[in-house]
């Protein structure tokens, strides 16, 4: 029987092989989306930069805002593949630009996580702790 970590990664490399994905054509502005992506696996969808706001873990226990673009927008930028729509962001979504205030990160990263742990991208597989975990391993 293969281990919880040997069923990631053969999703995660059959995921990078796939070409099961939905295109840019078929995304909906605000929806967040079941992603496979480099550093989440929700995103929501901007069209104005043809790509996906995710809640990024990277330096610290917090997450950030960041987005990653969408496959088709090509090498090397193109890091998201969507899955599956999940909702429409019940936020009110402010210009990019103005993601940099704390309030609106702490809120807009809360509720992608929380799509996140409610969908994982494998059955059981808690990716948000992961995620912070492996921050603190870098510490």
């Amino acid at each position: 029987m293969k281990s919880e970590l040997d069923q990631r990664m053969a999703w995660y490399l059959r995921m990078k092989q796939s070409t099961n994905y939905l295109g840019i054509d078929q995304m909906q502005a605000g929806m967040a989306y079941a992603i496979w992506a480099r550093n989440a696996y929700v995103g929501l969808w901007l069209p104005e930069e043809r790509g996906f706001l995710i809640s990024r873990y990277k330096m610290y226990p917090t997450p950030y805002l960041f987005v990653e673009y969408h496959w088709e927008t090509g090498e090397p930028f193109g890091t998201v593949k969507p899955l599956r729509p999940l909702e429409i962001c019940p936020i009110p979504l402010v210009p990019t630009s103005a993601y940099h205030e704390e309030r609106d990160n702490a809120q807009l990263c809360g509720w992608l996580d929380a799509l996140e742990e409610r969908h994982p991208p494998l059955s059981g597989w808690d990716s948000i702790s992961e995620r912070r975990q492996s921050i603190a391993r870098r510490a």
